[in-house]
């Protein structure tokens, strides 16, 4: 049976969980086309091959932004519909089959939730609110953010490839370029969890370094300079509404969310640190 979802799994630097990103998306109910592309050295085929994991690997030794990336991945797949997953995220249950519904009911885009993959961890839920915080089940719809995009392949066709010049933010640009009249959903049941730092201070210097690279980003996109004060602001606005969001979470989830209110309070103030502190564009490293 042809998959009629196919998968691109970003790795760098041949990610240490990489084995279980691929695992996870090829033990969705429904059968998805996975390759992954990995740029920056490493091994990823002995990693997958000690995990008895058996998919194309597409891998090259100079570093690729996240764009160059997702476009050697469309080249590489054929199926009609195509999905992404960063070597650091897991693909919930049900993931592909909540996408696969939404795109047999004419969606030529859907965005997934995201969650915390490490549940024990109360810095993970911190940056889960601090960076994902208007990509939750819980978020309400005026105030989503669709990411995690799986698109219509025939939308590369019409609208070209991702940008593959900027360090970040290659779908937010693709995004702006898909006409209204093509439909982009959200499926709060296609759910992505993300490995978070696992520490205060990782999600704090995390916190930092996101600010100056989306401060950085933004401007980019736009081809002007570093969007500073609009970034700082939105961090500062965060906070707010992760408190209320943690009141809105599900039973299971709100103490979890409550206990790492505090850090994402530091977190906030050091995001909106790193983007009054951003000097120009972010180099490649």
């Amino acid at each position: 049976m042809n998959a009629e979802l196919a998968c691109v799994v970003v790795s760098y630097r041949d990610e240490p969980f990489l084995a279980d990103a691929v695992r996870s998306v090829l033990a969705q109910e429904v059968p998805v086309d996975v390759v992954v592309v990995n740029s920056g050295g490493g091994d990823p085929d002995g990693r997958l091959r000690a995990a008895a994991l058996d998919v194309p690997v597409h891998s090259v030794v100079q570093r690729l932004y996240p764009g160059a990336a997702r476009n050697l991945g469309i080249g590489l797949t054929r199926a009609p519909f195509v999905a992404f997953l960063a070597a650091d995220c897991l693909a919930a249950p049900g993931w592909a089959a909540a996408r696969l519904r939404e795109h047999h009911a004419g969606a030529a885009a859907v965005a997934s939730a995201m969650t915390n993959a490490c549940v024990e961890s109360t810095p993970g839920w911190a940056a889960l609110l601090l960076f994902h915080s208007r990509r939750l089940t819980v978020t309400p719809p005026g105030q989503r953010l669709f990411y995690s995009l799986s698109y219509a392949r025939r939308l590369f066709d019409h609208l070209g490839a991702f940008r593959e010049d900027l360090r970040g933010g290659e779908d937010t640009e693709f995004n702006a370029r898909i006409p209204a009249t093509e439909r982009t959903v959200f499926a709060p049941d296609a759910i992505t969890a993300h490995r978070y730092p696992t520490t205060a201070g990782a999600v704090i210097r995390d916190a930092f370094r996101r600010g100056r690279l989306q401060a950085a980003n933004q401007g980019a996109i736009e081809g002007r300079g570093p969007h500073r004060v609009r970034v700082a602001i939105g961090a500062l606005w965060n906070a707010g509404r992760s408190f209320l969001l943690a009141a809105r979470s599900a039973r299971a989830e709100r103490p979890r969310l409550v206990r790492a209110l505090p850090l994402v309070v530091a977190g906030s103030i050091a995001y909106a640190a790193g983007a009054v502190t951003t000097s120009g564009p972010i180099v490649r490293d």
